[in-house]
């Protein structure tokens, strides 16, 4: 009874039922103070598990495997990770591989993935569970390379892996947006080596979205038998994500046929699609619906979809009527949207209102002080231009350099405005000459009020030739086969400049040229951009 209730996750009843049992003058063994142990951690009762530790000794126990297992998750998972240490060097350490995982698994779950991996290494034989632990310490922490690396030592030792760990693979190849990665684990699932699920599919779906594959991850999303409403979440968000916002709204519809409820997930990525689409009167139909017919809360992701899609319509006085009226304090994003906004529509005031908010939450965040520079040198206040360049010397902060990087035969190429470095340097240059001549007999003419320094316009137009993302994509072409994508991923927006020149260089080169910037993917093809013109 004590073994079942603590199964069934009914810990308190374990525990009741064991404190009956000694009422009852029955002697515990090792079974029920294993048991009770499992109780114990459920409920991170450490003062009881402390107690069950000390009968053990007391009652002179056969100390099994499992019994040291049971002590050391007991004291991990009550946050006493050093005394599960003292027992697993006490009894744990000669024996077989179930007491290592217990203590690599008490630090993965505390954080402490650093000592789990010198335990890995100390052990003689791994299995499974050995590698699961450690995987998921490391994907948990934010260190998904780690976690992939290690999922190929795992399959060198010819071991498979289950479902849980594919799953948190290709969520970490999906944060990273590592396809090559992605797609060698789409491999293992196509020979079979772990079980198709619906959690399964929806992982490996969404990976293919965040690295911008939306074919791919089309073709992942028919192919499931089973689906569930996050499956259908995740192909609404990332077709958002993609700039497809209305395709995005046309599966949104045929998930309601299909008979599924929406979630609040679900929502955020509607909403989303309606953002970055401006899709301003499906917003505010799906942000009513969410609240009125399905008693959905917003959340602050949902005032923040609808504030970013009002301010990006030119509606800032609307946007900010939500910003005072919703129930919660608007974070960092939400005055990040505003910002945006008010350089697009020239609102300096507000601009000014919501960069001191800014600034309180994030003073140390460089963009804000560089849209406020921007907005002021577009709106010729020189003066507070120049305000804005002391104080960020001031503060000691410094704008953070744009870089692009492209993948190409398994190596990632990174380049930084004006790079000279790369080993292909001239013939990158060469291809830059090609592009620029060719854009200028289809009459393209850079945008040059990008650059604020002042300097004639030949220097404007070299500086803007000279950005990352055009030197990525000119050893793009010259590196890729013809039928190819280039695929090039940016850490801050695309400048409306770059965004017109390849349109362009997609139709005279006839590629497909992807660029995931720091907020969505660009897809270009035959001269248009899947955001229309809008992000």
């Amino acid at each position: 009874m004590i073994s079942a209730y603590s199964r069934a996750g009914r810990a308190a009843d374990a525990v009741d039922c064991f404190n009956r049992m000694l009422s009852d003058g029955i002697a515990p063994d090792e079974v029920t103070v294993i048991g009770v142990l499992s109780a114990c951690a459920q409920l991170k009762d450490l003062d009881f598990g402390c107690s069950l530790h000390m009968l053990v000794g007391e009652r002179r126990m056969l100390v099994s495997d499992r019994l040291v297992v049971a002590l050391i998750d007991m004291y991990a998972k009550c946050g006493n990770i050093g005394r599960a240490r003292e027992v697993f060097d006490a009894l744990g350490r000669g024996r077989g591989p179930q007491p290592w995982n217990a203590m690599i698994d008490g630090y993965c779950k505390v954080g402490h993935v650093d000592i789990a991996r010198s335990l890995f290494d100390q052990m003689e034989d791994h299995d499974i569970i050995t590698f699961n632990s450690l995987i998921t310490g490391y994907i948990h922490g934010g260190r998904l390379r780690e976690a992939l690396l290690l999922f190929t030592k795992m399959r060198r030792h010819g071991l498979r892996a289950d479902n849980f760990t594919m799953v948190g693979l290709l969520t970490a190849s999906a944060s990273l947006g590592a396809l090559p990665q992605g797609r060698a684990l789409h491999a293992c699932i196509e020979q079979r080596l772990v079980e198709r699920d619906v959690y399964l599919g929806t992982a490996l779906l969404d990976m293919y979205m965040k690295c911008g594959r939306v074919e791919e991850a089309t073709v992942a999303f028919k192919q499931m038998s089973v689906r569930d409403v996050h499956t259908w979440s995740a192909m609404i968000g990332g077709l958002a994500f993609n700039g497809m916002g209305m395709a995005a709204l046309e599966h949104f519809f045929w998930m309601k046929c299909d008979g599924f409820h929406a979630n609040s997930v679900t929502y955020i990525a509607v909403l989303t699609a309606c953002s970055h689409s401006c899709l301003l009167d499906e917003g505010r139909l799906y942000f009513d619906e969410m609240r009125l017919v399905h008693n959905i809360r917003p959340q602050i992701e949902h005032y923040g979809c609808m504030i970013d899609l009002l301010g990006r319509s030119g509606l800032l006085d609307e946007a900010m009527d939500i910003v005072r009226t919703m129930p919660m304090q608007p974070n960092a994003v939400i005055w990040g949207s505003i910002l945006s906004a008010c350089r697009v529509h020239k609102n300096v005031d507000l601009a000014r209102n919501a960069a001191n908010h800014l600034l309180k939450l994030e003073p140390a965040e460089d963009a804000v002080y560089v849209q406020m520079y921007n907005i002021y040198i577009d709106s010729r206040q020189w003066e507070d231009a120049s305000k804005i360049r002391r104080l960020m010397e001031e503060r000691g902060v410094k704008k953070t350099a744009g870089y692009s990087s492209i993948a190409v035969a398994g190596r990632v190429h990174k380049f930084i405005v004006g790079d000279r470095s790369h080993p292909r340097i001239m013939e990158i240059i060469v291809m830059m000459e090609e592009i620029r001549c060719r854009l200028k007999s289809v009459g393209y003419s850079p945008i040059t009020s990008q650059i604020t320094v002042d300097v004639d316009e030949e220097e404007k137009e070299q500086a803007l030739l000279a950005h990352s993302e055009k030197l990525a994509i000119a050893f793009g072409l010259i590196s890729l086969a013809p039928n190819l994508p280039v695929h090039i991923i940016k850490n801050l927006r695309v400048c409306e400049d770059c965004h017109s020149a390849i349109k362009l260089i997609s139709r005279l080169w006839n590629r497909e040229i992807i660029v995931r910037d720091r907020s969505r993917f660009h897809h270009f093809r035959g001269g248009a951009c899947s955001c229309n013109d809008f992000w």
